[in-house]
């Protein structure tokens, strides 16, 4: 049998159907048009994912550099003042040598993106690194002094060669110096190191003091093997000839005045580690410091 044939007899063979239907009959509802079906969306980038994962917070976004540095100037604590100095003190180095400084491993702050992160400091901003360098200092920040000795004067260290009958640089040279000796009979390591190399081996900001370089070599020497428990045949440099070497030409009075000055140095630095615990570096030797 053929669709042609089917077709028409099926239509006759309805309407008949229609013409003998009761009257009363209700007419059936016309069927509803069939719904849409919703085109389902696209994946979120998630989708796939497992379902711990949309409970992950969104990384924070990264704290601009410039924001990071008034942030740690403003919070009022010397330690944050010399973080600050760190980074901008980092992008300095960076942009004239195309690298980052070298890290002792006090520093807690690094940059990920120098290049991206220092094109966004003005200079007025770096400029200002010597004056949280400066507070840190004052406030005895291990460290930060023999920083500023190495930043020079106004962060021009060549000023100390170029310049040295200029008032402000001679100003300058008193300030640290008194400062760094301050520090350094009160037995903090850094400053005690920065005198003795500036007194011993010369440098731009420390006169050449022959008696005062062996009372130095002597007390980091003692504070070494005596409060760090450091073997003396393992306190290089400060064993051995050295210290002898250091003494030649010097009177046995002036060795005995060293010596003196030397042990009330051990003395206060002990006193301050009992005080202050870390507020003094611990070394393990003279090269982890240069």
């Amino acid at each position: 049998m053929k669709w042609k044939t089917v077709v028409p007899a099926c239509a006759a063979l309805g309407l008949v159907v229609v013409l003998v239907a009761p009257a009363w009959r209700a007419p059936q509802p016309a069927a509803p048009a069939p719904a849409s079906i919703p085109v389902p969306a696209a994946p979120s980038p998630a989708a796939g994912a497992p379902a711990w994962l949309s409970d992950v917070p969104a990384p924070a976004p990264v704290e601009p550099l410039a924001h990071r540095i008034d942030r740690l100037a403003a919070s009022g604590d010397a330690r944050d003042a010399y973080r600050a100095w760190w980074l901008l003190h980092a992008c300095v180095v960076f942009e004239r040598t195309g690298r980052l400084p070298e890290r002792d491993g006090d520093e807690p702050d690094t940059l990920a993106d120098p290049a991206h992160a220092c094109a966004t400091l003005n200079e007025r901003t770096k400029m200002a690194r010597i004056d949280h360098l400066e507070r840190a200092a004052r406030a005895g920040v291990d460290g930060a002094l023999a920083e500023l000795v190495e930043e020079g004067p106004f962060g021009d260290p060549t000023a100390l060669m170029t310049r040295p009958d200029d008032p402000l640089v001679k100003e300058w040279k008193a300030r640290v110096n008194g400062m760094l000796s301050a520090q350094a009979e009160d037995g903090y390591w850094s400053s005690l190191y920065q005198l003795f190399t500036g007194f011993w081996f010369g440098h731009p900001a420390i006169a050449a003091d022959r008696q005062s370089a062996l009372a130095y070599g002597i007390a980091l020497r003692d504070i070494m093997v005596k409060l760090d428990g450091v073997p003396e045949p393992q306190a290089i440099p400060f064993n051995g000839p050295f210290l002898d070497e250091i003494g030649t030409g010097l009177t046995q009075a002036e060795k005995a005045r060293a010596q003196v000055r030397a042990d009330a140095i051990v003395a206060r630095a002990a006193d301050q580690r009992g005080r202050y615990g870390s507020a003094i570096a611990n070394p393990v030797s003279v090269e982890a410091k240069k």
